[in-house]
């Protein structure tokens, strides 16, 4: 069985580089069981439809899976109190800049 690879979008990075340590270690945790079971996380409704979220603790995880070609697409992560709402900002901003050709 071939094996599954991440990928993260900037925001992801950066939202993780600036994590305490424990939080951080609590992340590369998380990542690596769904690197085991990619779909492990929770489908999302609404405008978030045809992403996953995963559940570590106070933190969530937003993703895609590539089942196909064995990709995990981290989009974005951040404490579940207003991860949902940043990251349809976050979504909004990007549909904008492409209708613009930015």
């Amino acid at each position: 069985m071939k094996k599954f690879r991440v990928r993260f979008t900037p925001e992801a990075s950066r939202f993780i580089k600036k994590l305490h340590p424990d939080i951080k270690k609590l992340i590369r945790n998380s990542i690596d069981i769904l690197l085991k079971d990619p779909l492990k996380g929770d489908e999302l409704h609404g405008e978030l439809k045809g992403f996953l979220s995963f559940k570590p603790h106070r933190y969530r995880i937003i993703y895609k899976t590539d089942l196909n070609e064995h990709w995990i697409d981290i989009y974005y992560v951040g404490h579940r109190r207003d991860v949902y709402e940043n990251f349809k900002r976050l979504i909004e901003q990007m549909r904008l800049c492409e209708r613009r050709g930015t």
